[in-house]
């Protein structure tokens, strides 16, 4: 069974998804944005997937992660606000897939086993 890290602040949205997705996928989920390199050096990840508001620390982590971890797809999940346009094209660069919220679970869904199954 392929296996997720799911990443955000919101405890609920953290459980959602994980009741969302448990049947096709070990789904892991954390609340701390620092735990996510040390579960990633200690599970083998198919897929990261961050709900976080984008920053430059965001942007410099999706780098190194793809850098340190070039076959584990990354999707991000945000509200997309103009004054963060180039922000996010730099975000563009590092990751598989981004979705604005609010999103359509199902999109994601289909996205989550495409980049699975490839």
């Amino acid at each position: 069974m392929k296996t997720i890290l799911f990443y955000s602040e919101d405890f609920n949205l953290c459980l959602s998804l994980l009741v969302y997705l448990q049947n096709k996928f070990n789904v892991i989920t954390t609340t701390n944005f620092d735990n996510i390199d040390k579960i990633a050096k200690v599970t083998e990840l198919d897929l990261l997937f961050l709900d976080v508001d984008p920053d430059n620390k965001v942007e410099s982590f999706c780098e190194n992660f793809g850098k340190n971890n070039p076959v584990v797809p990354i999707i991000i999940t945000y509200v997309y606000k103009s004054n963060l346009k180039l922000l996010d094209s730099k975000i563009r660069e590092n990751v598989s897939s981004v979705f604005y919220k609010p999103y359509d679970l199902d999109e994601i869904s289909e996205r989550v086993t495409f980049l699975l199954e490839t």
